[in-house]
């Protein structure tokens, strides 16, 4: 189990196996169409539908509690961190719509960290010339996405542990990095399910 305040765990970094899965019924749909819509504003409602189309959506049940949303053989297309709600896009889907959720640029050498599981400490962050509130604005638990500098497709995605005030002294762990590319979920996404 994990620790209190560790919500993931790591949980992509170790192996895990589906225990159950099924075809995700009409209402359980619409309300995860209407979770995406409401949590990521960068993907419109079409996209959604090309993603989720109904009748072929299903959720796989993982051993580590968190659950997957895809369609037939495809890459899953979203994941559930502890099977509450708490929806995020798969990297597979965040390099179909890069602008989905809101990011954190980082500097190059500070790829190397995230990549092989760190958190992201924010002195990696590069600040936008109109200064911190060039991010937008932050809060705890926010969920964001990690691109390196030049490169437009993200590299791993979380959820921030700091807020707009907190951000802006640019000390300390910034972001909590849930998914990673390379991970068990970006190499599962590649086997057939």
């Amino acid at each position: 189990r994990c620790p209190a305040g560790g919500a993931s765990c790591r949980m992509y970094r170790k192996h895990f196996a589906v225990q159950a899965s099924n075809l995700l019924s009409k209402k359980d749909l619409k309300t995860l169409k209407s979770q995406v819509l409401e949590q990521f504003p960068g993907i419109d409602e079409k996209s959604v539908d090309a993603l989720l189309p109904e009748g072929q959506v299903k959720v796989f049940k993982l051993d580590n509690r968190s659950l997957l949303y895809g369609v037939g053989e495809q890459p899953p297309s979203f994941f559930d961190v502890e099977g509450r709600g708490d929806v995020y896009p798969c990297l597979t889907t965040l390099w179909q719509f890069p602008n989905m959720m809101p990011e954190l640029t980082i500097h190059a050498p500070v790829s190397k960290f995230v990549l092989n599981g760190a958190d992201l400490m924010l002195p990696g962050v590069i600040v936008p010339a109109n200064g911190v509130a060039g991010l937008g604005s932050v809060t705890k638990g926010q969920k964001r996405c990690i691109k390196i500098e030049g490169n437009p497709y993200p590299i791993a995605l979380g959820k921030m542990l700091v807020n707009q005030s907190q951000l802006e002294k640019l000390k300390g762990k910034g972001l909590e990095v849930l998914h990673v590319y390379r991970d068990e979920l970006w190499a599962y996404a590649g086997r057939v399910v």
